[in-house]
């Protein structure tokens, strides 16, 4: 029987806890996480294995988590709280090695309603982006009204438009932004969705819901979601100035992305 490693007898002192605090804070601050709106993760290997707890079925297949733990928010936790008591609010798990059950370890007793579609994502990042080990999802206003915009409502169109009205926006996000069509919140087909999206994007827009951002921590990825809100925001203030935004030419996009090499990024998304 394993002992009980000192992230759990200590749970207050996990490192990647500080982080869920501090993005906690800026996702209230910003009225981003209304209510107990948003929900974020972080998966690691943890350097022994703990002691196994009741056993949960694993809700979605997830073989690229076994061994790991993962560390996400807790049912009906308030942003605002956990930026003030994360050791409280946050619910700490650990993947079977055969990841077909997961146990609870420490923190808020029942994880996020969106645990199917947290374990979808990590499973596809640890397949295909494994330095990405954070997933955050928020509400942000101005990129949810972009939803509204019937000819916003794709990958393509949402990225090429909004992310052309400021020079460094397609330079910090070449590859755009995912779109998933309208699905229910928690649901296992939204987190299958966008499994698929975060193959290739490191931003998926929820069709009248959210966004999700994923990263090496929960910093980067609220930075990419920061960089996507202020775009929005320029969209929709030139939209009620009369104005049509119509953002950077091809030409200047071209120069500017092979200047900074990501130009090769961003042509591997294009339809």
């Amino acid at each position: 029987m394993h002992t009980r490693p000192d992230y759990i007898k200590d749970f207050s002192n996990l490192a990647f806890l500080e982080d869920f605090k501090n993005t906690a804070y800026w996702l209230s601050a910003r009225g981003w996480s209304e209510a107990a709106g948003g929900n974020m993760s972080v998966r690691f290997t943890p350097d022994t294995a703990p002691h196994e707890t009741v056993a949960h079925k694993l809700p979605v297949s997830a073989p690229k988590l076994a061994g790991q733990c993962v560390l996400l928010t807790g049912s009906g936790t308030r942003a605002r709280e956990t930026a003030l008591t994360p050791q409280k609010d946050v619910s700490l798990i650990y993947i079977s090695q055969d990841a077909q059950q997961y146990h609870k370890l420490a923190g808020h007793k029942n994880p996020t309603s969106e645990l199917p579609a947290h374990l979808a994502i990590h499973n596809a990042l640890a397949t295909h982006r494994p330095e990405d080990k954070a997933i955050m999802h928020t509400h942000p206003a101005n990129i949810i009204a972009l939803c509204h915009v019937e000819a916003l409502q794709s990958a393509h169109s949402v990225s090429d438009t909004v992310l052309r009205l400021q020079s460094e926006a397609r330079l910090i996000i070449p590859e755009g932004i995912g779109y998933v069509p309208h699905q229910i919140p928690g649901s296992l087909e939204l987190g299958l969705l966008s499994a698929e999206q975060v193959k290739t994007r490191r931003l998926v827009l929820w069709h009248m819901h959210g966004c999700l951002a994923t990263g090496p921590d929960l910093a980067s990825a609220y930075d990419l979601m920061e960089v996507f809100e202020k775009s929005a925001s320029l969209y929709w203030t030139l939209r009620t100035s009369g104005i049509e935004p119509t953002g950077m030419s091809d030409e200047d996009l071209q120069k500017t992305l092979k200047s900074f090499g990501r130009w090769q990024r961003y042509q591997s998304v294009q339809d």
